[in-house]
């Protein structure tokens, strides 16, 4: 949380600060990922008709790879951008205002929790060659294989068999 109240700024200057964050943990995929405590860089810049707010940090973030469910861990490096108006022109309120300020307080820890959802990956890996888990039995294949049989081959392909006639030897 950073008290914009007591900031005395004159138009083009700027306040620069470091501040400690806890990102709230988040769900994706169905599943919780919770991100490292955050040292993050917080500058506020007065323009004529408002305030420009820049966050900047790192983190990483830790949770279950989405095919093997083994402990995942994601660095990040995030930037983010908000305005706030002085007197936001009637109809446009939402382009002139930040939801993360309010009663001049900028709410630091919803703000890098967002900004750091929208650059997750859409799937979470352990590592980029993850096999995932055998669909049968539940064994984890980066462990090696299972004794599962393979899977029979699905009937609704099977019309397009004959297009490729199998090369002789």
């Amino acid at each position: 949380m950073l008290d914009l109240r007591s900031l005395r700024l004159a138009p083009g200057d700027q306040k620069r600060e470091r501040v400690s964050v806890t990102a709230r943990p988040f769900t994706l995929g169905g599943v919780v990922y919770q991100a490292a405590p955050i040292e993050a860089d917080v500058a506020v810049t007065r323009l004529r008709n408002g305030l420009v707010f820049d966050l900047a940090f790192e983190t990483t973030v830790h949770g279950p790879c989405h095919r093997c469910l083994e402990d995942a861990t994601i660095r990040r490096r995030v930037k983010a951008q908000e305005y706030q108006a002085d007197a936001p022109q009637p109809g446009l309120e939402d382009e002139e205002t930040s939801e993360y300020v309010k009663d001049g307080i900028l709410d630091t820890g919803l703000w890098a929790s967002d900004a750091l959802l929208l650059l997750m990956p859409h799937s979470v890996l352990c590592r980029r060659d993850c096999v995932g888990l055998c669909a049968t039995c539940g064994h984890n294949l980066n462990e090696g294989p299972c004794d599962c049989p393979p899977p029979e081959p699905d009937a609704r392909w099977a019309a397009l068999k004959g297009l490729f006639p199998a090369e002789e030897s």
